[in-house]
C-alpha cells in the first residue's frame, strides 16, 4: 500500500514522487520523499500539520496521527 501527503494547495490529481511518503510490504516500510517532508515539518513547523492530509493508494484518508500510528506496526526502511 503507498500513502501520500497532500498540501493545502494540493489535490490528488496533483500526485507525484514528491507526494510519496512511502509504501507498506510485508510489513516494512519504504519511505519517499514525502516522508522526509513530514518529519520535517514535524520537528521543525508542527503548526503546518493542520493543513496536511494523508491518503493511501486507494484514497482512504488519515490523520497525522493515524498515520504515525501505522508506522509503529512496520519497519521503516530508508534509503542512503
Amino acid at each position: 500500500m503507498t500513502y501520500y501527503i497532500l498540501l493545502d494547495s494540493d489535490s490528488i490529481e496533483d500526485i507525484w514522487d514528491e507526494n510519496i511518503l512511502g509504501e507498506e510490504s510485508f510489513e516494512k516500510f519504504y519511505v519517499g520523499s514525502g516522508y522526509k517532508a513530514l518529519t520535517n515539518m514535524i520537528n521543525r513547523e508542527p503548526e503546518v500539520l493542520e493543513s496536511i492530509a494523508i491518503i493511501d493508494e486507494k484514497k482512504n484518508p488519515y490523520s497525522v496521527e493515524e498515520f504515525l500510528e501505522l508506522l509503529t506496526n512496520w519497519k521503516i526502511i530508508l534509503d542512503n
